[in-house]
Formats: structure tokens, sequence, C-alpha cells
């Protein structure tokens, strides 16, 4: 008799594939998390005191996340581990938070915040720029003159 079963065989097959969806959906909540925030890789790692290859292997669910770094992941992106896991939808937690920011302005201000959110949601996902476009944009920027001695005395 063979101490291989086909079944159990199968079994373990379906819980690998299962892992390795689930790295991925965490990953991608990861990468979701960090472009809300405006994070590059390159931030994630330093702060993380990792090589941005591993960041981007996190994202992509090529690498396993440690509960520890898990945990330093969400105090930089601002939320809760249960969030980055997929166990707790963020619209609870956002939602509780814009309550109590909310609750002490008067209608008006209310009003206001309502109409900017309606706005952004309008305007669809924020396009973040890389930080080469942004040194980029800052080096083609004119410099303002210098004041020569004679503006300077008037």
């Amino acid at each position: 008799m063979s101490d291989s079963n086909p079944d159990q065989a199968s079994s373990i097959e379906e819980h690998a594939s299962d892992d390795e969806s689930e790295q991925r959906r965490i990953g991608a909540r990861l990468r979701e998390a960090r472009e809300y925030v405006g994070l590059l890789q390159e931030h994630v790692a330093d702060a993380l005191a990792i090589p941005r290859a591993s960041v981007s292997a996190m994202e992509s669910g090529k690498r396993r996340v440690t509960g520890l770094e898990l945990r330093r992941l969400a105090r930089l992106y601002r939320r809760s581990v249960a969030w980055l896991l997929g166990d707790e939808e963020p619209s609870t937690e956002l939602q509780g938070t814009l309550f109590r920011t909310t609750a002490t302005l008067s209608d008006e201000d209310r009003d206001q915040v309502l109409r900017f959110a309606q706005f952004l949601a309008s305007a669809g996902p924020p396009h973040r720029r890389s930080d080469a476009q942004r040194r980029g944009s800052a080096s083609q920027r004119s410099p303002r003159p210098a004041e020569s001695d004679e503006e300077h005395d008037r």
C-alpha cells in the first residue's frame, strides 16, 4: 500500500493556492493603502528598514508579510491591521472618523464638507506624480530674480 493519498495531495494543493490568493489580496490592499497616503515604495522600505524590492514583492503577493511588518505598515498607512488583512471594510472606520470630526461643525460647514466630498468623488482617484516628475517641475521653474541693492534700498 502507498503512503501518498490523492485526496490529501489535492487538499494540500488547494490550500497552497488559497494562501497565494490571500497573499495577493493582502498585497493589493498594501499597495492601495500606500498609494492612498501618497508614499513611494522607497519611503516604505526606509521606514521598515527593508529593501524596496521587498516592498514590491509584498505588494505583488510574492513575499509574505511578517506580523511586525504588518503592524508597522498599519501605523504608517493609518489603517487597521484588520483592514490590511481584508477582515474590515474601510467605510466603517472612515465614516466614524468623519462623523466625529464633523459633529461640531455648523450646518453650513457640514454642507460645505459634503459638497467638497462629492466634488472629490466625481473627480475620481487622485493622480500622484512621481518624485522624478516633482523634481523635474521644480527644476523647470524659473528662479525669482534677485533684488539689486538699488531696489532693496528704495
